[in-house]
């Protein structure tokens, strides 16, 4: 069974139609694949029955989607920015809504990349405002 699937099929559980906010909560709450998540965001808002939403994110979702991403090496650098802007927006459904794994793999995929973005960027810009005297 596919991630998509297996969201689905949590999500819908005893329901008939659900938002394409409902199912984004349970995909952030239970740590979906970024893909999987990805796709959901680009779902129009609105309610769906299991087949409509199962079809548009088979359209949307990337063919294989791993648990643990790409690694952050192998991202060029639009994609590892991408990634990043996506993890701190996903940070405080996350934080609040997931589960103990989902946070401690989120708090994982963040240092990861976070790591790998200081790397490439040592001399990033720093905003004055943002600097405390020592």
């Amino acid at each position: 069974m596919d991630e998509v699937e297996k969201l689905l099929d949590a999500v819908y559980t005893g329901r008939e139609r659900v938002t394409r906010e409902e199912i984004h909560r349970h995909a952030v709450a239970v740590d979906a694949p970024a893909g999987v998540i990805d796709a959901v965001e680009t779902l129009p808002e609105g309610e769906y029955a299991y087949d409509e939403a199962s079809e548009a994110l088979a359209q949307l979702a990337p063919p294989v989607i791993t648990s643990g991403g790409v690694p952050a090496q192998a991202l060029d650098d639009s994609d590892l920015s991408r990634e990043l802007r996506h993890l701190h927006e996903t940070r405080d459904d996350t934080f609040r809504h997931g589960s103990a794994q989902a946070l401690a793999n989120h708090d994982s995929r963040t240092a990861e990349l976070e790591a790998e973005y200081l790397r490439r960027f040592p001399d990033r810009a720093v905003d004055p405002q943002r600097v405390r005297p020592d």
